[in-house]
């Protein structure tokens, strides 16, 4: 490319700079958002990394246990290490902690920590945000998040649980800031002396042991002599690889996110690539003259195509540089707005490394390249003699399409090949699911390639009705859309993207809400489920049983119907089967688990009922028996699915008793009473359970709103992210109409004199945006529909029962806004064409 050409191609972008802008827009928007989700992955990592590192600062060596805790003898044997500076060990026990309610503070269905006061303040792996640190029995510091969530007051009181789930009564004297370590994944964290962690607890030993090291020892040595010292069954790392394995952590936290930022990002620059197409078609096509002169002052073909790809590198360059000051802004939103996107990721500012201005500054150029190559081998075909003629007659059959015939073989092809793995998923269930949505992206793929033979058809059947209701101006617009079959089908196919990703997860996430919601209400027939909450530190224990008389409290209180107690056991078997039982008196109503096969009245001594789905992975049926220590074998008598308990096998009383003894129940089912709100039954519960803070609840409607409050967070999610593509699409029917405002100005102004009033002409042009608009919501909701619901049957299969959900209202309202989005960004263009002088309009020729 020589410089006259490039000289050209910065004129022209000087020339046409108002019609490039919202082109240019919309790729510094598709690569911003790519972009920014980079800086935003960059910056969640070096703010993970930073806030998880204070566990390792000032550290140079450190020792854990392969398996059980580091006892005191250890620590004392590396403190006479040569070499070691300072030596501190880490205690880390479990300890539950009560709200000011009485109830049990948990987290992900686990209790507090508690962790010993640093013996040397320069290896602290927590920071102190108010007070000070316990120095003596009954004082407590407790972590920030805790103290605000549960109302705690400096100086207060804080009831703590020991091993044996008995309360004692402490006073808060400090705040701990943890940062975001994820060790205890949000749960109550709490500094106790070292007296009380003994008492409390009952540990001493430690869960990690850190070592500083003396001036001008070598950490690698250092670590060494440690593990000759410590011995074999511990990992000794030095601080270094400490720290490195905390930076795998932190971006372990963020980069499965990340990659779904990524897929949304991809899809933007996707949906802008047809905007970038549609715009410099339509720019060749009324510079059809410009072109044809350029051909008769010595320009070649490849001369022509190279000005029109140079001028959209230049374009893409520009506008993936404003992207990259946009990421700064998209990564550092998505940081501020964490709460949504992925949680407890400390603010820090926003970080831009090297390869994330490559990707977007490569990106932006390569998309809007390959876009505008089609427009660009289009313009070096225009010859030399069309200089001689109208631009109407140059512009007449620039958007007819070539060779439908083949257009129409290769969309059938995609097609079918996309059905066929749709197809072949589905008899598969969840595993099945790639081949499914692969398929489906393979079918959108093909939509996409006969989207200009379908398009204007779609556009007359669409706009049938209104054109019949308002007469002459929407019949005008019909015939306006469809003019140009590659530019409309450029223009729908983008908003199509957009609108059958989000009806896809619409489908999905509505038929996970109601699946979701037809098993809860299957496996939790009863109101709420009671256990005992591990206290004592042993997470390969069972739970223990549930206090002696709590049974017969509850079923002495009106609010409850049904109070039944069920007893668990494990029996060797492989790695141990659940047993359960209840008492026959309590064995009725919702309690009796759904069979499926057999019948339960013949479950007595010497038979088994088991779960319908253990029993497929055992390979038994009705009559088969199976060998269970020591009950010894039992005969299946019947199978059974959405059971009220986790158990894999219903034994009868009597041979539960025989077996195992009565002991006391570890799990309460209780239902309420006709007639007992479930809010009225949960404070009738929560009076009772204030003697017995060890006990957990755990309610039906709890579970339903929180899955339903994280579905909606998903659907927000995704909604909002997919919403940065219909954004693209929706400037994109814009920047199609303003662009055609210009190349159609003798047009309008012809129809303005044989009588077009300006509000009618800005009529035709906003329902040709609105027709536009429609055709590709409603084609991207039936495509987005299909393919979730084809998704829905894999999961189903897999999880449930059923049918898909197709969330009528959801769509019906994206499709909605969609076209309202489309006039409203084509009411500025619709304006300026009925502004337009009459006469001055029509003497332009270009």
């Amino acid at each position: 490319m020589n410089r006259p050409l490039l000289r050209l191609a910065l004129a022209g972008l000087r020339a046409h700079a108002v019609r490039l802008a919202l082109t240019g827009f919309a790729v510094v928007v598709a690569v911003g958002f790519l972009a920014g989700t980079l800086v935003y992955g960059d910056t969640a990592r070096s703010a993970f990394y930073t806030d998880l590192a204070r566990s390792a600062r000032n550290v140079d060596v450190v020792v854990e246990p392969e398996t059980g805790l580091v006892p005191p003898a250890a620590v004392e044997r590396i403190r006479a290490v040569d070499g070691v500076a300072a030596v501190d060990g880490r205690v880390v026990a479990w300890l539950g902690v009560l709200d000011r309610n009485g109830r049990l503070i948990e987290s992900q269905e686990h209790i507090g920590y508690a962790l010993s006061v640093p013996g040397v303040a320069a290896l602290a792996p927590y920071d102190l945000a108010a007070g000070r640190l316990p120095r003596a029995p009954g004082e407590i510091a407790v972590d920030r998040a805790t103290v605000a969530g549960a109302g705690f007051v400096p100086d207060g009181p804080v009831t703590v649980l020991d091993q044996a789930g008995a309360a004692h009564r402490m006073r808060l004297v400090g705040v701990l800031d943890l940062g975001v370590n994820r060790l205890f994944g949000g749960s109550a964290v709490a500094a106790l002396s070292p007296a009380d962690l003994g008492t409390l607890t009952g540990t001493t030993d430690y869960a990690q042991v850190v070592v500083s090291a003396a001036d001008g020892t070598d950490p690698v040595e250092l670590r060494d002599r440690v593990a000759a010292v410590v011995g074999p069954g511990h990992e000794i790392m030095t601080g270094a690889e400490l720290r490195d394995r905390l930076a795998r952590q932190a971006a372990k936290y963020v980069d499965g996110f990340l990659a779904v930022l990524l897929g949304f990002g991809l899809v933007s620059l996707t949906v802008s690539a047809f905007v970038i197409y549609n715009t410099f078609a339509m720019l060749g096509a009324q510079r059809a003259r410009e072109l044809s002169l350029l051909r008769c002052v010595g320009a070649s073909r490849r001369q022509v195509t190279g000005f029109v790809l140079l001028e959209a590198g230049i374009l893409g360059l520009l506008a993936s540089l404003g992207g990259l000051l946009a990421s700064l802004l998209v990564g550092y939103g998505l940081i501020r707005g964490r709460e949504l996107v992925a949680s407890d990721i400390p603010l820090h500012a926003p970080v831009v490394r090297w390869p994330t201005a490559a990707v977007a500054l490569g990106f932006g150029i390569l998309v809007t390249v390959l876009a505008a190559l089609v427009p660009a081998l289009d313009a070096g075909r225009v010859p030399p003699l069309a200089a001689l003629l109208a631009r109407d007659t140059i512009e007449a059959g620039a958007g007819r399409g070539r060779r439908p015939r083949l257009r129409i073989a290769f969309a059938g092809t995609l097609t079918g090949v996309g059905v066929l793995a749709v197809l072949a998923g589905l008899p598969l269930a969840f595993p099945g699911l790639p081949l499914v949505l692969g398929g489906g992206m393979v079918v959108l793929l093909g939509a996409v390639v006969a989207a200009p033979l379908l398009v204007p058809r779609a556009v007359r059947l669409v706009g049938w009705l209104p054109a019949r209701i308002f007469g002459p101006v929407v019949r005008l617009a019909v015939a306006n859309a469809r003019r140009n079959p590659r530019r409309a089908a450029a223009t729908t196919s983008a908003l199509a993207i957009g609108v059958a990703l989000m009806a896809m997860f619409s489908v999905l996430l509505a038929t996970a809400r109601d699946q979701a919601g037809r098993e809860l209400t299957e496996n939790f027939p009863v109101e709420f489920v009671l256990d005992r909450v591990r206290t004592d530190g042993d997470p390969s224990a069972v739970r223990g049983p549930l206090p002696a008389g709590l049974a017969s409290r509850l079923r002495a209180d009106p609010a409850f119907a049904t109070v039944a107690e069920v007893r668990r056991a494990t029996a060797a078997l492989d790695a141990g089967i659940r047993i359960w039982a209840v008492p026959p008196e309590q064995f009725h109503g919702p309690i009796r688990p759904e069979v499926t096969a057999g019948d339960l009245a013949g479950l007595g001594s010497g038979t088994v009922a088991l779960n319908r789905q253990f029993a497929q992975e055992r390979g038994l049926g009705i009559g088969d028996r199976l060998a269970l220590e020591p009950s010894g074998p039992l005969t299946v008598v019947a199978l059974y699915d959405d059971a009220p308990t986790d158990g894999a096998a219903l034994v009868a009383w009597p041979q539960f008793l025989a077996t195992y003894g009565v002991g006391e129940p570890d799990r309460l089912l209780v239902d309420l009473a006709p007639g007992v709100s479930t809010a009225a039954g949960r404070q009738s519960l929560d009076t009772v359970l204030v003697d017995y803070p060890a006990v957990r609840v755990r309610g039906l409607a709890d579970q339903a709103d929180a899955l339903s409050a994280t579905l909606d967070e998903l659907l927000g999610i995704f909604a909002a992210l997919l919403g940065m593509s219909v954004l693209i699409a929706v400037l994109g029917i814009g920047n199609t109409l303003a662009l055609s405002v210009v190349e159609r100005r003798r047009e309008s102004a012809t129809v303005r004199a044989l009588g077009l009033s300006r509000r009618q002409l800005m009529g035709m042009l906003l329902a040709e945006a609105a027709l536009v608009a429609a055709v590709g919501a409603l084609s991207g909701i039936v495509l987005g529909v299909g393919l979730g619901v084809a998704a829905a049957v894999g999961l189903i299969g897999s999880y449930g029962h059923g049918l898909p959900v197709v969330p009528v209202g959801q769509l019906a309202l994206c499709a909605a806004l969609a076209a309202t989005a489309a006039v409203l960004a084509s009411l500025f263009p619709a304006r300026r064409a009925g502004q337009a002088p009459i006469v001055s309009a029509l003497s332009d020729d270009g």
